[in-house]
C-alpha cells in the first residue's frame, strides 16, 4: 500500500494549509537552564527535543508552520546564535526545577507551563513560601492558560491558590513516575485517604461512587499532552 500521496502539491493552497495546521501537535518541551558563568542573571537554552517535523517536510510547511524561534544563547566559539523553535500556543514549556523567574525572555509569550516542584527538606520550605505569596512566582506569566506541577513524591501539596491568569480548573498536579494527573480537588481526596484515614475506606457503602468518580476524572499526562522521546 502506498504511503506517499504524490498528487498533494496539486491540491489548492486552502486545503494544503489546513493539512499543514492538522499536522500541530502539543509537545512537551523540556528546556535545561543554566546560568552564565560570565555574566550573572543571564542564562544559556538548550533543549534535546527533536524539532516538530513540519520543520523538516519542505518550504511551504515551514513557512506556514507555527513555530517561532525563542530562547536564544551564544556559546564561546558560537559565530551565530543557537535557539529552540517553539509554538507558544500548543507546546508545554517544562523546566527541570522551580526556578520560573529564569524563563524571563519568553514569559509573556508561555501559554502552557511546567515546573519542577523541589523535594527533600526543601520542599516543606518552598511550600510554605509559594502558597502565602503565588502571585510574585507568576506574574510577569501574562498568558498562562495552563500550569502543572511535576512531582516525584506524593500529590497532597500546595492547596488551592491563585496562579495569576492560569483558570484553577486548568491547573494539574502530575506525578512524573506514573504519569498520572491529578486536578487539585482529586489531589485532595486522595491526600485525606491516605493520610487521614490511613489509606482507609472512610464508609464502604459510597467507595464505588468514590473510585468511580476518581477514576473517571482523572487525566493521565499522555491524553493531555504528548511527550517526545
Amino acid at each position: 500500500m502506498a504511503t506517499t500521496f504524490h498528487p498533494f502539491p496539486r491540491l489548492p493552497f486552502e486545503i494544503r494549509s489546513q493539512i499543514w495546521a492538522l499536522a500541530v501537535y502539543p509537545r512537551l518541551l523540556h528546556i535545561r537552564i543554566t546560568p552564565k558563568p560570565d555574566t550573572p542573571g543571564y542564562f544559556d537554552y538548550a533543549s534535546m527535543i527533536p524539532q516538530a517535523e513540519l520543520m523538516h517536510v519542505c518550504r511551504e510547511s515551514r513557512q506556514l508552520a507555527p513555530y517561532r524561534k525563542a530562547f536564544f544563547t551564544t556559546l564561546p566559539g558560537d559565530c551565530e546564535a543557537r535557539y529552540i523553535w517553539v509554538n507558544f500556543d500548543e507546546d508545554m514549556i517544562s523546566i527541570q526545577d522551580e526556578k520560573m523567574g529564569r524563563l524571563f525572555p519568553h514569559a509573556a509569550d508561555i501559554q502552557r507551563l511546567r515546573f519542577m516542584v523541589p523535594t527533600g527538606s526543601y520542599r516543606e520550605y518552598w511550600e510554605d513560601t509559594f502558597h502565602r505569596f503565588p502571585d510574585t512566582h507568576f506574574k510577569m506569566f501574562t498568558a498562562l492558560r495552563e500550569l502543572h506541577f511535576a512531582l516525584s513524591k506524593g500529590y497532597g501539596m500546595l492547596g488551592y491558590a491563585h496562579y495569576g491568569t492560569c483558570p484553577p480548573d486548568n491547573v494539574r498536579y502530575v506525578n512524573i513516575h506514573t504519569g498520572l494527573m491529578l486536578t487539585w480537588a482529586q489531589s485532595e481526596m486522595m491526600d485525606d485517604w491516605a493520610w487521614r484515614k490511613g489509606g482507609l475506606v472512610g464508609e464502604m457503602d459510597n467507595f464505588d461512587e468514590e473510585l468511580e468518580w476518581v477514576v473517571g476524572n482523572a487525566i493521565t499526562f499522555i491524553q493531555d499532552c504528548a511527550e517526545i522521546d
